[in-house]
């Protein structure tokens, strides 16, 4: 996108599984110019618990069936890198057990609607999105996998409306 502090907020789901490793850098920081000062940016993306994205036979399957040129990297490699552009980091929350549990309900759901699901896309198709889904259950409760959501603001003003803490989410 072409601009400067044109939002207020950004928020990026499900999308940074696909900025590859090395581009990580120009990602944050054509972000951090399309936010005003004080902006807010939430990243909520799938992290991997070893450096780099190694060719084993899981990735080959991933990269190969679902999700081509996708990669992962540690949370800690983000977050330095957000710094590096410019955020400061405001919140950092793990979801992962969240979304294991909401793979195994997916995969449950399609189950139960599995004939209907034919209709839409061919049984092999079908076969390896469940043998995909149970495949990360289990790497999310093992913790080789993890789903962060982190929250960070362009430095420059202080972000308004943001609470002190996470009380007013809970009560």
């Amino acid at each position: 996108m072409e601009g400067d502090a044109s939002f207020d907020k950004v928020a990026s789901v499900g999308m940074f599984e696909h900025v590859g490793l090395a581009n990580p850098p120009v990602y944050f920081s054509s972000v951090h110019r399309l936010l005003k000062p004080g902006g807010l940016f939430l990243n909520h993306g799938i992290t991997h618990d070893e450096e780099g994205w190694p060719d084993t036979l899981g990735t080959r399957f991933i990269n190969r069936y679902v999700f081509p040129g996708g990669q992962l990297d540690r949370v800690g490699n983000i977050i330095r890198v957000m710094e590096q552009a410019g955020f400061e980091i405001l919140d950092v929350e793990s979801l992962r057990p969240h979304y294991a549990h909401t793979l195994r309900c997916w995969v449950e759901r399609l189950q139960q609607r599995w004939d209907e699901a034919r209709g839409f896309v061919s049984e092999p198709v079908l076969r390896l999105w469940r043998l995909y889904m149970l495949a990360c259950a289990v790497e999310f409760e093992s913790a080789s996998l993890g789903l962060y959501q982190i929250l960070a603001a362009k430095r420059g003003a202080q972000p308004r409306g943001l609470p002190l803490s996470r009380a007013d989410l809970y009560a």
